[in-house]
């Protein structure tokens, strides 16, 4: 940390001339003009290149990674040459933890953010401490072969993604599932795009299992009533047999009864 502190100071001294470190000074680096949050972190889809967001509020003017960012990291050549292959978006907030869109990323709310994602906005790397710009050329390199590799890994996620879909309309719901989570597994290599689409389809399966599980309810509940009223026509039917049962009794005691009275014999 004391030898990146020593790097910031010495880049401080001679990029911006001793003057004191204003936020978002830099203009070194081909930042897109009037850009949003929004328009950084909604990507369109088919989009190439890997994505910077450099994320800082107006009163990080004594931050040191606010400084380490601008004037050390991005006046670093190695840094600058990459970063045009870049699309590169500097946003002022007012406060980090104030921005709903940045929350998924949980951020510490009193440092400067660099995010770096693929180039449809799927995450590849968040940095809020202070950097050795030639040591963190690493993460960048590592970040962008990521993005490329993602990139060319889109079509094969996509065709997978059809076949779950074509299982989802047979009816095959459990290899249209498996087939989902396998693509999941594979989160690292997913495009932002990709990986929002199956998290999509997921999540339409799941609300098509929670409508199979009323529609099984209510075919139990069906059930139960259909086996209640069988159950009570049995008992109908017991009783009429019953009934039947106890008239034939009746009349066959009142026959004997009478065939012993012709005999002589009294029944009590």
């Amino acid at each position: 940390m004391h030898r990146v502190s020593r790097v910031v100071s010495r880049v401080a001294v001679v990029a911006g001339g001793g003057a004191p470190y204003a936020p978002g000074e830099n203009t070194i680096l081909d930042w897109r003009k009037n850009a949003t949050l929004h328009d950084a972190l909604h990507r369109e889809q088919g989009s190439i290149k890997p994505v910077l967001i450099y994320v800082y509020t107006s009163s990080m003017n004594d931050n040191c990674c606010a400084a380490n960012f601008e004037r050390a990291l991005f006046r670093y050549e190695r840094a600058v040459k990459e970063f045009k292959g870049w699309a590169c978006y500097k946003v002022q907030v007012s406060s980090i933890d104030g921005e709903q869109l940045l929350a998924p990323y949980e951020l510490r709310k009193d440092k400067p953010a660099l995010l770096l994602l693929d180039a449809e906005g799927g995450l590849l790397h968040k940095q809020q401490l202070c950097v050795d710009p030639g040591k963190f050329m690493k993460v960048i390199d590592s970040a962008r072969r990521l993005s490329d590799l993602r990139f060319r890994l889109k079509d094969r996620y996509l065709a997978k993604r059809e076949k779950a879909k074509e299982f989802v309309a047979k009816g095959s719901f459990d290899r249209a599932l498996r087939i989902l989570d396998d693509i999941a597994d594979d989160q690292e290599k997913l495009s932002g795009q990709v990986a929002a689409l199956v998290q999509e389809d997921r999540g339409a399966l799941a609300e098509i299992a929670r409508a199979k599980i009323v529609e099984a309810e209510g075919l139990r509940d069906e059930q139960r009533l259909l086996d209640s009223y069988r159950l009570f026509k049995e008992i109908e039917e017991e009783f009429g047999r019953l009934e039947s049962l106890s008239r034939e009794a009746q009349e066959h005691r009142q026959s004997i009864g009478s065939t012993l009275r012709k005999m002589g014999v009294r029944i009590r």
